[in-house]
């Protein structure tokens, strides 16, 4: 469901110009979650790095009305297309020495998040 598509770093360290790193990911289907994740094996395990950013460009032309003449909340509305390409910034401060796994979540519209991918 989540696909990284591009790391800009793969070793941070407290050096300047490689302290932080850009992960750029998207999902096969329109998430309203997601979350990254220092370790773990599930989106609800390891250390939480970034979470939770909603897109409410799909919102931008309705109405009050409209939402309510169609039985939709502003929450349905708040959600990340698919194939949308996202990119958070990892710090070096977030992370502890050694190497560590990153692991990426979606979680999509009925409300399940993506499995891990080992």
């Amino acid at each position: 469901m989540i696909d990284v598509t591009a790391v800009s770093t793969f070793k941070l360290s407290y050096m300047d110009g490689f302290d932080s790193s850009l992960v750029t990911f998207k999902s096969d289907v329109g998430i309203v979650a997601w979350r990254i994740n220092r370790l773990g094996t599930s989106w609800n395990s390891g250390d939480l790095l970034e979470e939770e950013k909603f897109d409410w460009s799909a919102a931008n032309n309705k109405t009050w009305s409209f939402l309510e003449s169609n039985s939709i909340s502003w929450a349905q509305m708040a959600f990340i297309e698919a194939g949308v390409s996202i990119t958070s910034q990892i710090q070096a401060d977030e992370l502890q020495e050694g190497t560590q796994r990153i692991n990426v979540y979606g979680k999509d519209r009925s409300g399940s998040w993506s499995p891990y991918g080992g």
